[in-house]
């Protein structure tokens, strides 16, 4: 488990990405992605500085629920809300193929151990996609999905994924 310092610092980063986001013009569930997206950055470079075995497991393991979930949710509730629309319907099917690969990156690293030389790359590889991942969602995807859904409906479906993560993180358990 990641401990308390981890988790504040986590979460202030996560608040400082919500008021960018903000400030880029983007609301609701734009705002909330934007912020848990600095805050599995944060958590996964903490990770990358654990040595030891069974502390990198525990963060693994809560990393690993929060992505997942995320990207579950996203696509439940955000990204099924673009497709509806033909000037967002390439960018919710460009997002579900990147989640696709995110997730088998993140099966593949579940079967080299901890302590495997290979684990290291592994790990290096599924953050760099990650960044990217976030890096064409924040400044692509969101913007052009915060003009066509509005204020009100991002803010709508901000209520609406949070419940959808969490189911999915109850499934999860």
């Amino acid at each position: 488990m990641p401990n308390q310092m981890d988790k504040v610092v986590a979460k202030a980063k996560g608040k400082v990405a919500a008021v960018q986001a903000r400030t880029k013009g983007l609301r609701g569930v734009f705002t909330k992605l934007a912020e848990q997206h600095r805050e599995a950055i944060a958590l996964l470079s903490h990770l990358k500085n654990v040595d030891d075995l069974e502390k990198r497991r525990e963060l693994w393991t809560v990393i690993r629920k929060a992505l997942v979930s995320h990207e579950r949710a996203e696509i439940s509730e955000v990204y099924s809300a673009l497709m509806r629309y033909e000037a967002t319907r390439g960018i919710a099917s460009q997002h579900a193929l990147e989640a696709g690969r995110l997730e088998t990156t993140l099966e593949e690293l579940d079967l080299v151990s901890f302590d495997d030389v290979r684990w290291e790359p592994a790990f290096e590889q599924l953050v760099l996609s990650l960044k990217g991942h976030i890096a064409r969602e924040e400044e692509e995807f969101f913007p052009v999905g915060q003009e066509v859904l509005g204020d009100d409906a991002v803010q709508q479906l901000e209520d609406a994924y949070v419940r959808a993560q969490r189911r999915e993180l109850a499934r999860m358990i």
